[in-house]
Protein backbone atom coordinates (compact mmCIF):
# COMPACT_ATOMS: atom_id res chain seq x y z
CA UNK A 1 0.00 0.00 0.00
CA UNK A 2 2.68 2.34 1.37
CA UNK A 3 4.89 1.62 -2.27
CA UNK A 4 2.09 2.18 -4.51
CA UNK A 5 1.00 5.37 -2.77
CA UNK A 6 4.72 6.37 -3.09
CA UNK A 7 4.37 5.11 -7.10
CA UNK A 8 1.61 7.78 -7.45
CA UNK A 9 2.71 10.74 -5.60
CA UNK A 10 6.17 10.29 -7.69
CA UNK A 11 4.58 10.00 -10.88
CA UNK A 12 2.34 12.52 -10.61
CA UNK A 13 5.02 14.99 -9.35
CA UNK A 14 7.33 13.98 -12.51
CA UNK A 15 4.24 14.54 -14.97
CA UNK A 16 3.96 18.14 -13.12
CA UNK A 17 7.93 18.58 -13.69
CA UNK A 18 8.24 18.84 -9.84
CA UNK A 19 10.97 16.18 -10.26
CA UNK A 20 12.52 14.52 -12.71
CA UNK A 21 12.39 10.82 -14.17
CA UNK A 22 16.31 10.03 -13.71
CA UNK A 23 15.87 10.17 -9.72
CA UNK A 24 12.60 8.44 -9.81
CA UNK A 25 13.88 5.18 -7.74
CA UNK A 26 15.53 7.80 -5.03
CA UNK A 27 12.55 9.69 -4.59
CA UNK A 28 10.30 6.13 -4.42
CA UNK A 29 12.42 5.63 -1.64
CA UNK A 30 12.26 8.66 -0.38
CA UNK A 31 8.30 9.11 0.25
CA UNK A 32 8.10 5.22 1.52
CA UNK A 33 10.54 6.21 4.24
CA UNK A 34 8.08 9.02 4.94
CA UNK A 35 4.67 7.28 4.54
CA UNK A 36 6.03 4.79 6.56
CA UNK A 37 7.11 7.22 9.52
CA UNK A 38 3.79 8.92 9.20
CA UNK A 39 2.30 6.32 9.66
CA UNK A 40 4.39 4.86 12.58
CA UNK A 41 3.72 8.05 14.15
CA UNK A 42 -0.12 8.33 13.58
CA UNK A 43 -0.29 5.15 15.19
CA UNK A 44 1.54 6.07 18.24
CA UNK A 45 -0.77 9.08 18.89
CA UNK A 46 -3.73 6.48 18.52
CA UNK A 47 -1.90 4.38 20.95
CA UNK A 48 -1.15 7.61 23.28
CA UNK A 49 -4.88 8.79 23.10
CA UNK A 50 -6.20 4.79 23.72
CA UNK A 51 -3.94 4.59 26.59
CA UNK A 52 -3.98 8.01 27.74
CA UNK A 53 -0.17 8.14 27.97
CA UNK A 54 0.49 11.62 25.41
CA UNK A 55 3.78 12.30 27.23
CA UNK A 56 5.42 9.20 27.54
CA UNK A 57 4.85 8.55 24.24
CA UNK A 58 5.92 11.87 23.45
CA UNK A 59 9.00 11.80 25.02
CA UNK A 60 9.37 8.16 24.07
CA UNK A 61 9.27 9.21 20.02
CA UNK A 62 11.82 12.38 20.89
CA UNK A 63 14.19 10.35 22.50
CA UNK A 64 14.53 7.45 20.51
CA UNK A 65 13.78 8.36 16.40
CA UNK A 66 17.06 11.19 16.35
CA UNK A 67 19.05 8.33 17.93
CA UNK A 68 17.78 5.69 15.84
CA UNK A 69 18.39 7.48 12.91
CA UNK A 70 22.13 7.55 13.65
CA UNK A 71 22.75 4.29 15.44
CA UNK A 72 20.97 1.81 13.33
CA UNK A 73 20.21 -1.73 14.01
CA UNK A 74 17.45 -4.21 13.69
CA UNK A 75 15.36 -3.24 10.56
CA UNK A 76 12.07 -5.55 9.45
CA UNK A 77 11.87 -6.82 5.91
CA UNK A 78 8.59 -4.85 4.89
CA UNK A 79 7.09 -1.45 5.78
CA UNK A 80 4.35 -3.92 7.55
CA UNK A 81 6.92 -5.25 9.86
CA UNK A 82 8.29 -2.20 10.76
CA UNK A 83 4.87 -0.52 11.75
CA UNK A 84 4.27 -3.55 14.04
CA UNK A 85 7.80 -3.47 15.94
CA UNK A 86 7.51 0.42 16.03
CA UNK A 87 3.54 0.09 17.54
CA UNK A 88 4.64 -3.04 20.15
CA UNK A 89 7.72 -0.72 21.02
CA UNK A 90 4.96 2.11 21.89
CA UNK A 91 3.40 0.06 23.54
CA UNK A 92 5.80 -1.66 25.72
CA UNK A 93 7.19 2.21 26.99
CA UNK A 94 3.65 3.11 27.93
CA UNK A 95 3.45 -0.36 30.18
CA UNK A 96 6.54 -0.38 31.12
CA UNK A 97 6.46 3.81 32.12
CA UNK A 98 3.36 2.98 33.76
CA UNK A 99 4.21 -0.40 36.14
CA UNK A 100 8.09 0.46 36.78
CA UNK A 101 7.82 2.56 40.29
CA UNK A 102 9.35 2.45 43.46
CA UNK A 103 12.49 2.04 43.64
CA UNK A 104 13.00 0.08 40.21
CA UNK A 105 11.71 3.63 39.14
CA UNK A 106 14.88 5.31 41.08
CA UNK A 107 17.52 3.36 39.34
CA UNK A 108 16.38 2.65 35.86
CA UNK A 109 17.60 5.93 34.58
CA UNK A 110 21.23 5.65 36.01
CA UNK A 111 21.25 1.59 35.02
CA UNK A 112 20.01 2.60 31.56
CA UNK A 113 21.98 5.76 30.47
CA UNK A 114 25.31 2.97 31.72
CA UNK A 115 23.87 0.07 29.72
CA UNK A 116 22.68 2.46 26.66
CA UNK A 117 26.05 4.22 26.69
CA UNK A 118 28.04 1.18 26.47
CA UNK A 119 26.07 -0.82 23.93
CA UNK A 120 26.05 2.78 21.71
CA UNK A 121 29.98 3.63 22.58
CA UNK A 122 31.12 -0.19 21.33
CA UNK A 123 28.50 -0.97 18.43
CA UNK A 124 26.78 2.05 16.80
CA UNK A 125 26.31 2.39 13.92
CA UNK A 126 24.85 -0.70 12.90
CA UNK A 127 24.82 -0.69 9.30
CA UNK A 128 21.78 -2.89 7.63
CA UNK A 129 21.64 -4.60 4.24
CA UNK A 130 18.81 -1.73 3.36
CA UNK A 131 21.34 1.37 4.65
CA UNK A 132 25.09 0.30 4.13
CA UNK A 133 27.20 2.53 5.55
CA UNK A 134 30.62 3.54 4.15
CA UNK A 135 33.62 4.04 6.43
CA UNK A 136 33.12 8.10 5.82
CA UNK A 137 29.25 7.47 6.89
CA UNK A 138 30.26 5.34 9.93
CA UNK A 139 32.64 7.62 11.46
CA UNK A 140 30.07 10.34 11.07
CA UNK A 141 27.38 8.01 12.52
CA UNK A 142 29.25 7.00 15.34
CA UNK A 143 30.20 10.25 16.45
CA UNK A 144 26.46 11.81 15.90
CA UNK A 145 25.30 9.10 17.72
CA UNK A 146 27.74 9.35 20.74
CA UNK A 147 26.48 12.81 20.53
CA UNK A 148 22.53 12.63 20.56
CA UNK A 149 23.02 9.82 23.49
CA UNK A 150 24.93 12.55 25.73
CA UNK A 151 23.03 15.22 24.99
CA UNK A 152 19.53 12.77 25.70
CA UNK A 153 21.55 11.92 29.12
CA UNK A 154 22.28 15.13 29.98
CA UNK A 155 18.76 15.81 29.72
CA UNK A 156 17.80 12.81 31.19
CA UNK A 157 19.72 14.10 34.53
CA UNK A 158 18.19 17.68 34.49
CA UNK A 159 15.20 15.54 34.57
CA UNK A 160 15.83 13.08 36.85
CA UNK A 161 14.98 15.01 40.32
CA UNK A 162 12.33 17.58 38.27
CA UNK A 163 10.28 14.84 36.76
CA UNK A 164 11.45 11.57 37.53
CA UNK A 165 8.79 10.01 35.13
CA UNK A 166 10.28 11.63 31.88
CA UNK A 167 13.96 10.46 32.63
CA UNK A 168 12.33 6.67 33.22
CA UNK A 169 10.72 6.91 29.72
CA UNK A 170 13.77 8.59 28.12
CA UNK A 171 15.85 5.61 29.81
CA UNK A 172 13.74 2.46 28.72
CA UNK A 173 13.98 4.63 25.17
CA UNK A 174 17.35 4.28 25.44
CA UNK A 175 17.39 0.66 26.79
CA UNK A 176 14.82 -0.33 23.42
CA UNK A 177 16.87 1.20 21.40
CA UNK A 178 20.46 -0.43 22.69
CA UNK A 179 18.71 -3.81 22.57
CA UNK A 180 17.51 -3.38 18.45
CA UNK A 181 20.87 -2.13 17.86
CA UNK A 182 22.68 -5.39 19.50
CA UNK A 183 19.82 -7.40 17.77
CA UNK A 184 20.57 -6.04 14.43
CA UNK A 185 24.35 -6.03 15.35
CA UNK A 186 24.30 -10.04 15.73
CA UNK A 187 21.05 -10.42 12.75
CA UNK A 188 23.88 -8.33 10.11
CA UNK A 189 26.91 -10.65 11.38
CA UNK A 190 25.40 -13.96 10.50
CA UNK A 191 23.49 -12.94 7.45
Amino acid sequence: MIQRLSQHIVSWQIEKNILSNEQRPLYLYAYEVLINQLVNVLIAVIIAIVLKAPIPVFVFLISYIPLRSYCGGYHARTNGGCTVVSALLVLVVCLLEHYITGGLALYLPPVGVAISGVLIYFFAPAPDKNKPLDEAETIRYRKKSRQIWLIETVILGGLYYVYPRVSVVIAISHILLSLMLVYGVFKNHNE
